[in-house]
């Protein structure tokens, strides 16, 4: 492997998607490194530092593992009223994440539509792989990246390859435990979470299948699951999130951006007591993120790891190969 090829591979791939976006009239934005917190997930891990002033007061901040929080400051400001927002940013994630898809630094693309929702991401998406595969000179073979892509429903894939109900999972808990006992063949533990349960059946029985030959895209998650994403209007209990996947692994986790400021607290207390029971120390709540989501427009927005998604355009079997100097495994 030529490190300067993967490089010279990996600027391109960066233009191409500058260009896509610039030519779509979003405005590039640019967002801190040092942040409040480092997000609102369970199982993500942020890298903490200080800021020492001149007399010796220390401060603690974060390096962003998104600039999710950042550029929703922005939508939520009136001088930004009414602009789509994209940006490709350097992040962090902590605990683990250096894999053959995972490394613990990366550039993160994410962009923001107003006055939209997941299903306007959802063609961004088809539009924006469809000109990289027109575009990208160093393309791999064995994928059709062309448009439309297959799109599938949570709980369709949970009854497709799991059989099991998952609207009537979230009200049953015996029924949901003892499906998939049955599915699985072997017990769940006493304090496993709706959580555990459900990512043991998705790793198990479900992920490895999707995007083998395109991409697809599965949308609308329980809303146990929902991040950052709103409910879905007429039935609370799914969120409008979607994941899309390629190659057999996800390449973008998009949502319907949630914009009531007290269900977004509700959320941010409900992560924080889950990573206790985990011992994960807590996230620190932004207030002023919380107070700029509920000035908000309607928006869609998704995130997308660009060197993943090369690795998925190339065909790359290990994603630090698009690294300068990646951290060893």
């Amino acid at each position: 492997m030529n490190r300067f090829f993967r490089q010279q591979q990996k600027r391109e791939f960066i233009n191409l998607i500058r260009q896509f976006f610039t030519d779509q009239d979003f405005f590039e934005i640019e967002t801190p490194i040092l942040v409040q917190s480092p997000g609102i997930e369970v199982h993500l891990h942020g890298f903490s530092t200080q800021y020492a002033n001149f007399v010796g007061e220390r401060f603690p901040f974060y390096l962003p593992t998104s600039p999710e929080f950042a550029i929703k400051k922005a939508l939520g400001n009136p001088d930004f009223a009414n602009h789509n927002l994209f940006e490709i940013a350097r992040v962090f994630r902590n605990a683990g994440e250096n894999t053959k898809q995972h490394h613990p630094e990366f550039n993160m693309l994410e962009w923001y539509r107003v006055n939209a929702d997941y299903k306007n991401i959802m063609s961004d998406c088809e539009a924006l792989f469809s000109y990289l595969a027109g575009h990208f000179s160093h393309m791999a073979g064995g994928f059709d990246w062309s448009s439309p892509y297959p799109r599938f429903s949570i709980a369709e894939l949970f009854q497709r390859d799991a059989q099991i109900d998952l609207s009537r999972a979230l009200t049953d808990e015996s029924y949901w435990r003892r499906e998939v006992e049955l599915v699985l063949d072997q017990p769940l533990a006493d304090d496993d979470t709706f959580e555990d349960i459900f990512f043991r059946v998705w790793l198990d029985l479900i992920e490895p299948k999707l995007g083998l030959e395109k991409p697809t895209i599965v949308y609308d998650y329980p809303v146990e699951m929902g991040a950052l994403a709103r409910r879905k209007p007429g039935d609370s209990r799914w969120a409008e999130r979607f994941e899309i996947y390629a190659r057999g692994f996800e390449i973008g986790n998009a949502f319907s951006e949630l914009t009531d400021p007290d269900e977004l607290l509700k959320r941010w207390h409900h992560t924080n007591a889950m990573r206790e029971i985990y011992g994960f120390p807590p996230h620190p709540i932004d207030y002023s993120f919380i107070e700029a989501v509920g000035k908000m427009p309607p928006t869609g927005g998704i995130a997308v790891g660009v060197e993943r998604l090369l690795q998925a355009f190339t065909g790359a079997t290990d994603i630090r190969e698009f690294f300068l100097l990646p951290i060893p495994e």
